[in-house]
């Protein structure tokens, strides 16, 4: 739909502020929203690989996430970043789709690959929410990462993700979420809870298949 005609990962200082792309698209020049969503799309997706191991399904939202900012485009108020305000639809829609493919935790445990365990054992001195954190810049921690969030509540997923991976506040996670703060400390407790009692039990796992 929003097709480019030359491949770009961010935009130069002397480019149009997103402020007024969007309102060129919205007095009637739609093609406008092609340079916004070239500009956002690699953000957009990393944001959408962060929630989900599948690329595939990750890239399906990101493009999901795009048209649906593009038909809500007059909600978007200018006196806002632009890229926040993509950030909750991205963050809504990834949230959406967790709760639709959720399953329970103890359907996971058995799923963490032999070389999972071995690195878990060789790292054990890290926490789950540094793994989390970390999942870029390891391949076994990106694995890993999945694998423990995959553990999660949605809504305790979306919570660690976005204040581990994405490094957001608790206002900036309340603000986009809908949420109070208050929820979301509970909820970031709750998760790190959750992460370390899956880590212990993929270890014990870990130690049966090695005995």
């Amino acid at each position: 739909m929003f097709g480019l005609s030359r491949r770009r990962t961010w935009w130069s200082l002397d480019d149009k502020p997103d402020q007024d792309l969007v309102a060129e698209v919205l007095s009637g020049q739609t093609e406008a929203f092609g340079e916004l969503a070239a500009r956002h799309r690699p953000r957009v997706e990393r944001l959408c690989k962060r929630f989900f191991f599948d690329a595939e399904m990750a890239r399906d939202i990101a493009q999901e996430s795009l048209i649906r900012a593009y038909t809500a485009l007059a909600t978007y108020r200018a006196e806002m970043p632009f890229s926040g305000w993509l950030r909750a639809i991205v963050v809504n829609l990834c949230y959406d789709e967790l709760r639709r493919r959720r399953r329970r935790p103890e359907e996971l445990v058995g799923d963490f690959s032999a070389p999972e365990v071995q690195w878990m054992h060789l790292v054990n001195h890290a926490t789950p929410e540094e793994i989390v954190g970390d999942s870029e810049d390891r391949r076994e921690a990106y694995d890993l990462a999945h694998r423990l969030l995959d553990t999660l509540k949605p809504e305790d997923r979306m919570v660690m993700v976005m204040k581990e991976s994405e490094e957001m506040s608790i206002s900036e996670i309340a603000q986009t979420l809908g949420w109070s703060e208050a929820k979301v400390k509970i909820r970031a407790f709750r998760a790190r809870q959750s992460l370390r009692k899956q880590a212990e039990r993929m270890l014990v796992t870990g130690r049966s298949k090695e005995q």
